[in-house]
């Protein structure tokens, strides 16, 4: 399920800053500038940085996703009017 929130990771490194915001449509993308970004020699960027911030990066859009999968669960059915779906779940039991 693709979900349009949107990512920030962030990167500090001496006197050198990388942010990077992305969402999950742009995961490949990000990987890539990441991989490009441990090539350059002139940046203080490493494999390690990459790897970090790819796996950190894969856990936000996860953590997203499952957020979102729960809210869509949770939402009131059409048989349910807004002030049942807020009810205390013994109320909303059958008598």
């Amino acid at each position: 399920m693709h979900n349009k929130d949107f990512h920030v990771l962030a990167l500090v490194k001496g006197e050198h800053q990388f942010v990077y915001i992305f969402d999950e449509m742009g995961w490949e993308e990000l990987v890539e500038t990441l991989c490009q970004q441990a090539e350059d020699p002139s940046l203080e960027f490493s494999w390690f940085d990459a790897a970090l911030l790819s796996h950190r990066a894969k856990t936000q859009i996860e953590c997203a996703n499952e957020a979102n999968s729960e809210t869509s669960q949770m939402m009131p059915t059409e048989d349910e009017t807004e002030l049942d779906y807020k009810a205390p779940i013994t109320s909303r039991l059958p008598r």
